[in-house]
C-alpha cells in the first residue's frame, strides 16, 4: 500500500529537490509538533537505553484520564490497546479477531484491506455513489454472516463525515448481527462538533465497538508512530496486545503521547486553524472550477478532467500532492491535498494557477 508523505522516494529519484518541496500529501497538523511534546521527547532520550514498558502503563493512564475528562467516559487500562501507529493497532485487532468475512467501504483507508487479507478474510464492499458518502443504504450490507466492519469517520480520502443518525443505525444493526464495528476516528479531532460523531461514549454499553485513534496527525509526530484502540471487550483487547511483537510503543513515542494529552487546548486551536485554511483552499478550488469534496477534516479530495501528469506538474512547482488512484473506487483523476499553514497554502494556490494554465484540468 502506497501512502502519502513518502518524500524519501522523491529525493532518491530527484536529490536536487531536497529542501525545496512543500508536502501536501500527508495529513499532518499544520501547527506541527507542540513545544511541550518536543521537550518531552528530548527529555526521554536518556531513558532509551532501557527497554520500553511492554504494557504502556503510564501511557494508558494518560489516555484514560483524557477520555474521562473530555468524553466523560471511564475506560480502564484493559480497554486500551497501544500500538506503533494506528495501522499497527488495526493489524493487531484483525490478527486477534481473525474475521472470516468483513465489510469495507470504498473508497477508504487501504490498511483495512491490507490487514484483512493475510488472515484469509473474505472481503465485502460497500461502494459509495458519486457523492462518495456513506449513506443509510449501507445497512443492507450488514448481515449475520459478517464478523467485522470498518467505518472511517471522517472518511479518508474524502474527509466526509457520516451522518450521526446513520452511525446510530449502524451501531444498532451491527449489535443485532454480532458484527464487530471498528470505527476509525483518527481524523475526527480535526472536525467541528467532533463529539457528536464519536462512538467513544457508546463503548461501555456496546462491547462490539472498537474505536481507533492516532497521535500522528493532531500532534505532528508521524515519525514517532503512536496510536491506540479502545474497546469494551477486554478479552479481545488483551489478545490483540499479544498478537504482535513485544514492546509496541518505544520510549520516545510514549513520552510524546503522555505530554500531548496534557495539552488540552491544543486540538481546539488546530481545529480552528484548519477550518479557516480549509475554507481558503476550497474557495480557491471553487473559483477555478475544480471539482472537490466538502471535507470536514484537514485534507481535501479533488478531481480533474485531464489528470495524466498533474502530480508531476505540481512537483515541478515544489508541491507534493497525494495521487488517489490506489484507493479502491477512485481512478487517476482523483488527488488529495492536506490543509497546511497559510503561507504554504498560498504556494499551493499559486502552483494550482500554474498547472491549470495547461488545457484540460478544470471543468
Amino acid at each position: 500500500m502506497t501512502h502519502g508523505g513518502d518524500l524519501y522516494a522523491i529525493f532518491e529519484k530527484y536529490p536536487e529537490m531536497k529542501g525545496r518541496l512543500t508536502d501536501f500529501s500527508a495529513n499532518i497538523s499544520p501547527l506541527g509538533m507542540p513545544e511541550g511534546v518536543r521537550q518531552a521527547v528530548i527529555a526521554s532520550v536518556d531513558q532509551a537505553i532501557c527497554y520500553p514498558d511492554p504494557e504502556c502503563r503510564q501511557l494508558k493512564v494518560a489516555i484514560a484520564g483524557y477520555i474521562r475528562e473530555y468524553y466523560g467516559v471511564n475506560v480502564g487500562p484493559g480497554m486500551i490497546l497501544c500500538g506503533n501507529g494506528a495501522a499497527d493497532v488495526i493489524f493487531r485487532l484483525v490478527a486477534a479477531i481473525k474475521p472470516r468475512r468483513a465489510l469495507v467501504c470504498c473508497p477508504t483507508f487501504g490498511e483495512y484491506e491490507e490487514a484483512l487479507r493475510p488472515v484469509g478474510c473474505q472481503l465485502e464492499f460497500y461502494r459509495c455513489d458519486h457523492t462518495l458518502s456513506v449513506r443509510e443504504d449501507i445497512l443492507g450490507h450488514i448481515h449475520s454472516g459478517l464478523d467485522m466492519m470498518f467505518l472511517c469517520n471522517p472518511n479518508n480520502p474524502t474527509g466526509l463525515l457520516t451522518d450521526p443518525g446513520v452511525i446510530g443505525k449502524i451501531v444498532k444493526k451491527t449489535r443485532e448481527t454480532g458484527t464487530i464495528l471498528a470505527a476509525d476516528e483518527c481524523f475526527l479531532d480535526f472536525c467541528p462538533g467532533e463529539k457528536d460523531f464519536s462512538l467513544i461514549p457508546l463503548l461501555s454499553q456496546n462491547q462490539h465497538i472498537l474505536v481507533l485513534k492516532s497521535f500522528t496527525k493532531m500532534y505532528g509526530m508521524a515519525g514517532l508512530r503512536l496510536g491506540y484502540g479502545l474497546g469494551g471487550d477486554e478479552g479481545l483487547i488483551g489478545r490483540a496486545g499479544k498478537a504482535g511483537p513485544a514492546w509496541p510503543v518505544n520510549t520516545l513515542a510514549a513520552a510524546a503521547g503522555i505530554a500531548a494529552l496534557k495539552l488540552r487546548d491544543h486540538p481546539g486551536k488546530v481545529r480552528e486553524y484548519v477550518q479557516k485554511e480549509r475554507q481558503y483552499l476550497c474557495g480557491a478550488l471553487k473559483e477555478r472550477k475544480i471539482t472537490f469534496w466538502d471535507s470536514a477534516a484537514n485534507y481535501i479530495l479533488f478531481q480533474v478532467k485531464e489528470p495524466k501528469d498533474l502530480y508531476d506538474r505540481f512537483l515541478k512547482e515544489g508541491i507534493v500532492i497525494r495521487r488517489c488512484f490506489n484507493y479502491r473506487g477512485l481512478d487517476h483523476s482523483f488527488y488529495r491535498a492536506a490543509v497546511n499553514r497559510h503561507e504554504d497554502n498560498e504556494k499551493f494556490v499559486h502552483a494550482l494557477d500554474n498547472v491549470t494554465k495547461m488545457r484540460g484540468v478544470t471543468e
